[in-house]
């Protein structure tokens, strides 16, 4: 992470752990965020369900905070300032995970970011669509998520 990105980070983890009592709970935390890819984790023992294994509600809250999280940073590196909500969200348990919670997510592509930052500024509301996966320690998903995030003018 460079000092830009690593700020950034640091910002998010501070913000869910103020504003977001279950992400505490949780004990998830901002893994690293290198510009194109955000990481959260939490560990397995606060997020087991009855069989040992990652409790499927957890699995689907690390992946909204991640993928909000990316929402948000990109938001704040475009310099749009409104309110992030989710607007669309599904999740596909795909296999059990048994050891830290891990998701990933890309940021959009340039002509996305674009077209978010354009739409925003002339209609007063943008979103875009990410894709979070939550891997095992092998790089196997055991959990794929999509949502649909929009900024709307306060």
């Amino acid at each position: 992470m460079n000092a830009l990105h690593d700020i950034a980070a640091r910002a998010l983890q501070d913000f869910f752990m103020l504003n977001v009592p279950l992400a505490r709970a949780a004990e998830i935390s901002v893994h690293s965020y290198d510009g194109n890819r955000l990481v959260f984790e939490a560990p397995l023992d606060p997020n087991t369900n009855d069989k040992g294994t990652a409790f499927g509600g957890s699995i689907y809250v690390i992946a909204v905070a991640t993928a909000w999280g990316m929402s948000s940073i990109k938001s704040q590196e475009l310099g749009l300032d409104g309110e992030l909500v989710v607007a669309k969200a599904e999740i596909e348990y795909l296999r059990p995970l048994s050891e830290t919670l891990r998701a990933e997510v890309l940021s959009p592509d340039q002509e996305s970011l674009d077209h978010f930052k354009h739409s925003f500024e002339t209609r007063g509301k943008a979103a875009f669509e990410l894709e979070v996966l939550v891997n095992n320690s092998e790089g196997k998903a055991c959990a794929r998520f999509n949502g649909k995030y929009a900024l709307l003018n306060r």
